[in-house]
């Protein structure tokens, strides 16, 4: 219970657009293993494969980091986001595969491999294998320190079906 609300809490210290300044448009690559967006703001953290020399890299095999200001600005995860909310720790790994989970939701595993020819998250919501696209926290008013519910979008990788799954916390 208190992991929960001390990840909440630093959820919503988390780079907020008032304090951004005026930034050179940028682009943002449109694949992603998955993107992990809040209620909070606009900002988000995508994750990106990251590759060495063609292989998945087996300690970090993904880059998170945050789109900030309505994509002026992208910027790395602090010690905190790492450790407490968006970083990823990886179960294991191999050549071609990794298993990993975000630091604040060790239930869900992300398994990274390639699937039709491109890199992919799968993970498994009840008897479905989805390929994982979005997560989507819903933080509580007034102070956003608590979760209400996660929401997880991919799609089911035998049907094609977009499938919604909503988590609710403890």
């Amino acid at each position: 219970m208190f992991a929960r609300v001390f990840i909440a809490f630093f959820m919503l210290l988390a780079p907020c657009p008032l304090f951004l300044m005026q930034a050179e448009a940028i682009t943002i690559p449109k694949e992603h293993i998955l993107v992990f967006e809040r209620n909070t703001n606009t900002n988000y953290v995508c994750y990106d494969i990251n590759l060495e020399g063609g292989k998945l890299n087996q300690k970090e095999p993904l880059k998170p980091y945050w789109v900030l200001g309505h994509e002026t600005r992208i910027e790395g995860l602090t010690f905190l986001d790492r450790k407490m909310a968006f970083g990823v720790k990886v179960v294991k790994a191999k050549e071609n595969e990794a298993i990993v989970h975000l630091t604040a939701y060790k239930g869900l595993l992300i398994r990274l491999c390639q699937h039709k020819g491109k890199w992919v998250g799968l993970v498994k919501i009840g008897a479905r294998e989805l390929v994982l696209r979005k997560m989507f926290a819903q933080m509580k008013p007034p102070m956003n320190v608590k979760c209400e519910y996660v929401e997880i979008q991919g799609t089911d990788i035998k049907t094609g079906a977009e499938v919604r799954e909503r988590i609710t916390p403890e």
